[in-house]
């Protein structure tokens, strides 16, 4: 891709600012040898990567290229995916017979307080408490075929997820023509963290939003009110809320690499805190009980102040941002009239 240009307007006429060489500028050489300008501190022409200039139709047939690679690597992982499938299941329908793990907490703190402070604990009413019981629940499906198509499912979330470095690198090799050398090293850090804060949301997720969700929907049961749960139901939720988390832990990482580029700056994020808020009420707004809206509200915005600490520590800093380009006059006639 040509480098970026910026036009500047002021009272001593127009003036270039060129991101890059001046060999590469259409305006040639002239103008800018006579002022003297040797862009980015002397360096040469063999610092340069190759810069070529690509067409729209380029551009599609690059996207179109790491399009397809991508959409062979999900189904090469979905079928790797597929003999996983069981214990995928036995680990999303795990809640459904056992205590969650505030249920779990709940029993182990009142334990160590009768334990370590037996007269302290009498004197708040504390009695020995029982062990969290739950009463087992099963799955139910109604279609012939159902069970077979929520396996695929399963299949092709899980081989979406073993496919994400995948996913990640071909995103990258697709922007990477706009960067310069040093911003383009920041793949070394971009794929395995992006894998790593993936895994990390979904691990989130499974161990403490999961069975948070489901014990409090199965407290709704009574003697005139019991659950009958549909496999795909259940399924589907769980893996929308499974992706959903591995996204949202994606927000830091994401925010940084546009800081990195240029798109954005740290003092613009912290003026959109209010609407971060608001954005991250609205993605939770689409699930219906509170507490599904606040498993998922709550850690969108923890995201989000955790990407403006990581863009003001790793973001680009202001003094390379101000040397990126460097003005140069040219003369264009459209500077005040000289004196005669």
């Amino acid at each position: 891709m040509l480098p970026w240009a910026h036009c500047h307007a002021s009272a001593d006429g127009l003036r270039l600012s060129l991101r890059g060489f001046p060999e590469l500028s259409p305006l040639g050489a002239g103008p800018w040898e006579n002022a003297g300008y040797r862009p980015r501190g002397q360096r040469g022409l063999e610092d340069l990567v190759e810069v070529t200039t690509m067409s729209f139709l380029e551009h599609l047939e690059e996207l179109r290229k790491r399009l397809i690679i991508c959409i062979i690597a999900v189904l090469i992982c979905t079928g790797i995916a597929w003999p996983l499938v069981p214990t995928v299941q036995r680990i999303i329908t795990q809640p459904l017979n056992e205590p969650s793990i505030t249920q779990k907490w709940h029993y182990e703190i009142e334990s160590f307080l009768l334990r370590k402070f037996p007269d302290a604990a009498k004197n708040f009413g504390l009695d020995q408490p029982e062990p969290p019981q739950v009463t087992p629940h099963k799955l139910n499906y109604m279609a012939p075929l159902e069970p077979f198509f929520v396996q695929m499912k399963i299949s092709l979330i899980v081989g979406l997820a073993l496919a994400f470095p995948v996913l990640l690198y071909q995103l990258w090799l697709f922007f990477a023509p706009a960067l310069y050398p040093k911003e383009r090293k920041i793949v070394v850090y971009f794929i395995p963290i992006g894998t790593v804060a993936f895994i990390l949301g979904d691990l989130f997720f499974l161990h403490l939003v999961w069975p948070l969700v489901i014990s409090f929907s199965l407290r709704y049961e009574s003697a005139v009110l019991f659950s009958m749960l549909n496999l795909t139901a259940f399924v589907n939720f769980c893996l929308r809320l499974l992706l959903l988390f591995g996204l949202i832990f994606e927000l830091p990482l994401i925010l940084l690499i546009l800081a990195r580029v240029g798109i954005v700056e740290v003092d613009f994020l912290r003026r959109q805190r209010r609407l971060a808020i608001l954005l991250s009420a609205v993605v939770a707004a689409f699930h219906a009980d509170v507490l599904t809206m606040m498993a998922i509200a709550i850690p969108i915005y923890l995201m989000y102040e955790l990407s403006i600490l990581t863009v003001r520590l790793f973001g680009r800093p202001r003094t390379a941002e101000a040397g990126e380009a460097a003005e140069v006059p040219v003369e264009t006639g459209l500077g005040p009239p000289s004196a005669t």
